[in-house]
């Protein structure tokens, strides 16, 4: 059946599905837009680079959370703190000043479901 050891490969797999495509088009081309964020954001080499470089760490250590999900799980803690704040502090504001128009709905989504599933999985494999 599923196990929590499950759904923990599952979120890491999860995680490098999402990310492998999202990190290969950040760093493709410096003078793109950052795709990522729809276009909400000013584009920079910096912080491409500085959300390259988490978003690349997080893949690395999905990748070996696949082989020992339970050791691997604060991760997946990371990922709930950091995406929750993001919605808190950044797309909610955004949404309230400006609408939805101006901000990255797709990743919002994606960050939101994560946050809204990640602590299941994580409390199962405590």
């Amino acid at each position: 059946m599923f196990t929590a050891e499950f759904f923990a490969r599952a979120a890491f797999l999860a995680n490098i599905l999402i990310l492998l495509p999202v990190l290969i088009s950040l760093f493709k081309d410096e003078r793109a837009q950052l795709q990522v964020f729809e276009f909400t954001v000013e584009n920079s080499s910096g912080l491409r680079m500085l959300v390259g470089s988490l978003w690349l760490a997080i893949l690395l250590l999905s990748v070996a959370g696949l082989g020992n999900p339970k050791f691997f799980i604060p991760v997946l803690m990371l990922q709930v703190i950091y995406k929750a704040n993001y919605l808190l502090f950044y797309v909610l504001p955004r949404l309230r000043n400006y609408g939805l128009e101006q901000t990255p709905r797709g990743l919002s989504l994606s960050f939101l479901i994560i946050v809204v599933l990640w602590p299941a999985i994580i409390i199962a494999n405590l």
